[in-house]
């Protein structure tokens, strides 16, 4: 499966140390997450969206996944109406879809729901937020989930056909998904200790 990493990252607006770049850590959380097994073969391919890097056409890739970010979907730069238009094109013709931080806010604005900076300020640091329920793509008990979060904007509201699937008094709409097709989530699954410090 041929996965591409949609790097919402501009490198002159992250002073993150990475340990290469934003997609390198993606690369690294998705092969440790398949572990010694061929579970997840995966054929990566890295787009740099923020600096206007788009794939040639949803069929580049059999999958996307979105990045986080430091900038909003509410922002005027090019690259955000250029990079929703594309989730659109995905999403209309089939493809999966992942979200994570900035990308769980673009693809709910980009699909229908919407999303802004939240009232309550920064949420920054581990947090840990009630999963609703277990689809049959989970592993693990129903509950709750910690993962690390910085950010300031939130998804308000979800676009249609979504489905709810966790959050916390402070985000809300922390877990998303509709159908087997998109999956989004505001928490950041490939942070590490030292990305977050």
């Amino acid at each position: 499966m041929r996965l591409g990493i949609l790097n919402a990252i501009h490198p002159k607006e992250s002073q993150v140390n990475w340990g290469g770049s934003p997609v390198d850590a993606y690369i690294r959380y998705f092969e440790s997450a398949a572990g010694d097994t061929a579970d997840a073969p995966f054929e990566y391919v890295g787009y740099q969206v923020a600096q206007g890097q788009l794939p040639d056409s949803p069929d580049a890739c059999d999958a996307y996944v979105v990045t986080g970010s430091p900038k909003g979907v509410y922002d005027d730069d090019p690259w955000i109406a250029e990079l929703a238009q594309f989730l659109r094109d995905c999403y209309a013709t089939g493809k999966k879809l992942i979200g994570i931080c900035f990308g769980h806010q673009i693809l709910a604005e980009a699909l229908g729901g919407h999303s802004q900076t939240s009232e309550k300020g920064w949420g920054l640091g581990q947090r840990t937020f009630q999963v609703n329920g277990k689809k049959p793509w989970m592993d693990g008990d129903d509950g709750s989930l910690d993962l690390y979060f910085a950010h300031q904007d939130q998804v308000t509201s979800l676009p249609p056909g979504a489905e709810l699937l966790g959050g916390n008094d402070f985000c809300p709409i922390g877990f998303y998904a509709i159908g087997d097709q998109v999956m989004a989530i505001q928490g950041h699954p490939e942070f590490t200790p030292s990305i977050m410090e």
